[in-house]
């Protein structure tokens, strides 16, 4: 057993390091395993594998059985693309990316409790253009990798038949780096409020906790409701470092060792849901999610000291309104059991794109809204189980004036991508 859990941390930590994702849920993926994406991450009145403990930490007092899952994406951008009024296009150079989770969970106490552990990519975002072109003179690389994962611990007990309850650490962490026109340095001494210094930020991270605690109801043998609540946990980047070039002002890239960078918090969420037992061969599932990010993006700040040349700029502090709106998600699933040990899943999950027009960025373009899901899953042996996905996220695209972007009027930012999930499960 305790080779077993070493290897499950090892393969979890490379399944699910917080690489940079195509997040369509605000910064957030949306769902964890193959279950919950096949069926558009309506899962709080399903969950019962160890991805209970990142969706609703009861559902885990429904294993039955020592368990660990081994989870795997890669998502690839059919047309991400920036437009704006000048007569600039550009389509992302970074097409590929890949993410994951892991798990794994043990009942206890005959049955009535369940404990477990797992490490999940939460989200983020991956925009990278390697030759942007925009106004005055600015071209080169544009590029925000942002990636967030947690690990959590959690505990869930069978109350009854009736009732289960569970809860679980979400400890947060975060690491970032982005480019903006880092080669490229304008400055003019008549009017050097116009000046403009393309900067590279690197190697930033946060950590940081929060908690989820959950509870699944089961009034009748058919219905189940679901209910989750998660804190919010603030992330606040540092460590690394920025480069700023000044060549233009005669100082050179200069080096700032001092960087913090903060504004893109884990929002606290709400969701309640419920699944239905149709019949003996389909199950509907059906939620509703709030995430509060009117409070956890409010505004990035950017502030970065001790540069390593002592005439450049001594403070570079930058403070962008981001003032995201409350998003509602609605997920719909469906699974039918065709015998055989299989199990056939379709999904639907719209969340309202929680960036106002007037703060959008490319590098920030997490706008999806609409996605469409498919997959199966298959008892492979007595201890053996596959699960798997589609996941299609429809086209949508904004049209945006920032005043704070040098872009111009009416920008235009697109989006539309497709994925694969796959989750080899053991249980014994």
């Amino acid at each position: 057993m305790e080779r077993i859990l070493a290897g499950v941390g090892i393969a979890a930590v490379l399944a699910s390091w917080p690489v940079p994702t195509l997040a369509t849920n605000g910064l957030n993926v949306i769902g964890f395993g193959g279950e919950s994406v096949a069926m558009g991450g309506a899962d709080l009145a399903v969950a019962r594998d160890t991805t209970a403990l990142n969706t609703n930490p009861a559902g885990l007092a429904q294993i039955g059985r020592r368990r660990v899952d081994f989870y795997g994406s890669a998502a690839y951008t059919l047309d991400v693309h920036h437009r704006d009024a000048q007569g600039h296009e550009e389509e992302v150079d970074k097409k590929l990316f890949f993410g994951g989770d892991a798990g794994c969970a043990v009942p206890v106490a005959e049955g009535r409790v369940a404990v477990g552990i797992g490490i999940f990519g939460q989200g983020g975002a991956g925009i990278v253009y390697d030759d942007f072109a925009a106004p005055a003179g600015m071209r080169g690389e544009l590029s925000n990798e942002y990636g967030i994962a947690r690990i959590t611990p959690g505990v869930a007990l069978r109350v009854n038949d009736a009732l289960f309850l569970g809860a679980s650490a979400v400890i947060t962490y975060a690491q970032n780096k982005q480019r903006f026109f880092p080669d490229t340095s304008l400055f003019d001494p008549a009017d050097p409020a116009h000046a403009f210094f393309g900067t590279q930020l690197d190697d930033m991270e946060a950590v940081n906790a929060g908690f989820k605690v959950g509870a699944m109801l089961r009034p009748t043998s058919r219905v189940t409701l679901g209910v989750a609540y998660t804190s919010q946990v603030d992330l606040e980047l540092d460590g690394g470092e920025l480069v700023s070039n000044q060549t233009a002002a005669g100082f050179g890239k200069v080096t700032y060792r001092d960087v913090t960078l903060s504004g893109a918090s884990q929002p606290q969420e709400l969701g309640v849901g419920v699944a239905l037992q149709a019949s003996e061969t389909l199950l509907v599932s059906v939620e509703l999610n709030w995430l509060d990010w009117s409070r956890a993006a409010k505004r990035s700040r950017l502030r970065a000291r001790d540069p390593d040349g002592p005439a450049a700029t001594p403070v570079i502090a930058q403070d962008t309104p981001l003032n995201w709106r409350d998003q509602y998600v609605v997920a719909l699933g469906l699974a039918y059991d065709l015998g055989e040990h299989t199990v056939l899943r379709a999904g639907y999950n719209y969340g309202r794109n929680p960036i106002p027009d007037e703060t959008l960025s490319p590098l920030l373009p997490n706008i999806a809204e609409h996605h469409l899901t498919a997959g199966a899953g298959h008892q492979l042996t007595d201890h053996w189980r596959m699960d798997a996905a589609l996941e299609y996220q429809l086209p949508h695209e904004v049209t945006y004036t920032n005043p704070d972007l040098p872009f111009g009027p009416d920008a235009q930012e697109h989006q539309e991508f497709a994925a694969v999930h796959v989750m080899v499960s053991r249980q014994w």
